[in-house]
């Protein structure tokens, strides 16, 4: 009960303090004060506490999605092991990738269901994106779970990569991750989040049209979504220490998450938003190496 208290407390705390941290973080590296810690928290409590603004044309769609979005994002944050302790549930990889492509085929029909040009522009680059992105995560996952002979992720991530193919195949399947989770949650270079031009958006374009508890759940799912990804990442950055105790593994799988939010802290700071036609080249990075980990597997099996 202590440890699925724990896992629980991971699921509703550190999703939004990751936003605040990576807030914060950007802030300080423009040399100002930027907005507290726990901004993220009190934005959450305000948009709760707010009336809604519906449009007319809206059907139960419109509703309906912010919930179905959770629920789906919820289902994959308590069975993939994220956090680094022991999931609440059992599932597998494949699972996992459909839920969360429903969530996202729900957000796509609410921000269609809308009837705003912008919403629909963004429905169909956030589409446009995830289906370039998913293919790379797919095979980056299916490589672990082929040397694992288990499509488990308790069970691919127990595999210690000691020997020399774990050693080339961490980090390529960890750089195949980390390119399609920035694409997915739509990070730079891929996107700016902080953008306020409608014709540039992909991500934020879906929820123009959300606000209240409506936008309150949205903005909760997207920071559990991230942080259960980055979690992933650590996950497999964490590999090569699979043999240390076990109680080492949540505190060094949350200092990984932090480290990785420091990376997306100091991307978006430097980097640029790259221009839309450029985006298939830089998923293929992440394509070519997730096919790279699992020829070397074929090969290795």
């Amino acid at each position: 009960m202590t440890a699925l208290a724990l896992y629980l407390a991971n699921i509703v705390v550190l999703p939004l303090l990751l936003i605040g941290l990576i807030r914060k973080g950007k802030a300080r590296l423009l040399n100002r004060a930027g907005p507290p810690l726990f901004g993220p928290f009190y934005d959450l409590w305000r948009l709760l506490r707010k009336e809604e603004v519906v449009s007319e044309t809206t059907t139960l769609v419109f509703r309906a999605a912010p919930l179905v979005n959770l629920a789906a994002v919820l289902a994959v944050a308590l069975m993939v092991p994220w956090a680094g302790a022991a999931s609440p549930l059992r599932g597998d990889l494949f699972l996992a990738i459909y839920l969360l492509a429903l969530g996202r085929f729900a957000v796509g029909l609410a921000a269609l269901d809308a009837g705003s040009a912008f919403g629909g522009l963004g429905a169909s680059r956030e589409s446009t994106v995830s289906i370039q992105a998913e293919p790379a995560m797919v095979c980056a996952f299916v490589a672990l779970a082929a040397r694992a002979h288990s499509s488990s992720f308790q069970a691919m991530f127990a595999a210690s990569p000691a020997d020399g193919l774990g050693l080339v195949l961490v980090p390529l399947v960890l750089v195949a991750l980390w390119l399609a989770t920035m694409a997915e949650l739509a990070r730079m270079p891929v996107d700016d989040p902080t953008t306020h031009l409608e014709l540039t958006m992909i991500h934020e374009t879906l929820f123009l049209e959300n606000s209240g508890p409506n936008l309150a759940l949205t903005e909760f799912t997207v920071a559990l979504k991230s942080v259960v990804l980055l979690g992933l990442c650590a996950q497999v950055a964490r590999m090569p220490w699979a043999g240390l105790p076990p109680w080492t593994g949540e505190p060094l799988t949350l200092a990984l998450i932090g480290l990785a939010a420091l990376v997306v802290v100091v991307t978006e700071s430097t980097a640029v938003k790259m221009r839309w036609r450029r985006l298939p080249n830089f998923l293929s990075f992440a394509l070519v190496a997730a096919l790279l980990a699992c020829l070397l597997v074929a090969l290795k099996g």
